[in-house]
């Protein structure tokens, strides 16, 4: 037979978990937003980049057409 501290307890229980259940639920948008905008600035600073580059490797082939022209490019940021 169930006694009254039983019911109690398997009461406490149901309550304890579906409260721990609810403080899990994690709000994606704001993660998301923020993940985009990282990526966005991100990608503008690869293009930013890249333009730099290609910009340096077209005067040095202007400055010298008959030589070969090699870069080395190294960033650290």
């Amino acid at each position: 037979m169930i006694n009254f501290k039983t019911v109690f307890v398997l009461a406490l229980l149901t309550t304890a978990t579906s409260v721990s259940a609810d403080e899990i639920a994690i709000d994606t948008v704001d993660l998301h937003a923020a993940i985009a905008a990282d990526l966005a600035v991100g990608m503008e600073m690869m293009q930013q980049n890249l333009n730099e580059d290609m910009n340096t490797m077209l005067i040095a082939t202007e400055q010298e057409p008959e030589a070969e022209v090699t870069a080395n490019v190294t960033r650290s940021e």
